[in-house]
């Protein structure tokens, strides 16, 4: 079971990463991910703090804005490893005026570095990609 002080230390861990995507701070962003953390996103796996900071880079430099909200989560603790994932909605423009909302999902894990929480790994994964009405492709999330 998670202790409150665990679960609220994870969810500020998250908040820190949200605020950073929604201003665009890279140095921020990074700073929520262990050194040698790795992030999978679209497929794409990275590892390496600097390889992480290097992708995102490259991925928000297509967008005139990014807003990111959280929303609900899950958190397993074992000591200084903690497991867990993240349900997200997204409005995003890009550079060419082109909108699109996305609900997305973050399977996590998590380590306890100096007595503070980092991501060890992300895994993104798409539930809905589309025009805000929910016309566009949603992806059911496999059950268990």
């Amino acid at each position: 079971m998670t202790s409150p002080e665990h679960d609220l230390a994870l969810r500020n861990l998250m908040a820190r990463y949200i605020d950073a995507v929604n201003r665009t701070d890279a140095d921020a962003w990074v700073s929520t991910w262990a050194e040698d953390g790795s992030w999978n996103l679209l497929g794409n796996t990275v590892t390496g703090r600097d390889n992480i900071q290097a992708l995102w880079q490259q991925m928000m430099s297509g967008f005139e804005f990014a807003l990111m909200l959280p929303s609900s989560c899950l958190f397993e603790v074992d000591g200084s490893r903690a497991s867990g994932h993240w349900y997200l909605q997204e409005h995003t423009r890009d550079r060419e005026g082109n909108t699109a909302s996305v609900v997305s999902r973050y399977r996590d894990s998590y380590t306890r570095v100096d007595g503070q929480w980092l991501y060890l790994s992300r895994h993104y994964d798409i539930i809905y990609y589309g025009p805000a009405d929910l016309s566009g492709n949603y992806t059911p999330l496999p059950a268990g």
